[in-house]
């Protein structure tokens, strides 16, 4: 109950939310609903995303409108979640204020 309480609070305010506990008592799920609870993203917003989103992926054809949510995987590496390597990519922290990312 806390938890919910703790994710309304973080949305409504434009706030981080860390949420920690044991296996099974609804971290993920709580996570997931977040992007659903934030306001429609504004214009620029939309071009931010958009911009690391193409550069991430080399889709160049639309403009993204809703707000991303990533959960990558825990045992990625540096490169995957800061960015870098050889063709230099931005990694999965590369999110800005728009996009809700979650770790598992």
């Amino acid at each position: 109950m806390l938890g919910k309480r703790a994710v309304e609070i973080s949305a409504a305010g434009g706030h981080n939310v860390l949420l920690g506990g044991p296996p099974g008592t609804g971290k993920s799920m709580l996570a997931k609903i977040l992007p659903s609870l934030l306001p429609p993203m504004n214009r620029d917003e939309m071009l931010e995303v958009t911009h690391l989103h193409s550069l991430a992926s080399n889709d160049f054809n639309r403009l993204v409108t809703i707000r991303p949510f990533r959960s990558p995987h825990h045992s990625a590496s540096n490169v995957a979640i800061v960015g870098g390597g050889n063709s230099v990519r931005p990694g999965e922290n590369e999110s800005g204020a728009s996009w809700c990312i979650a770790f598992r």
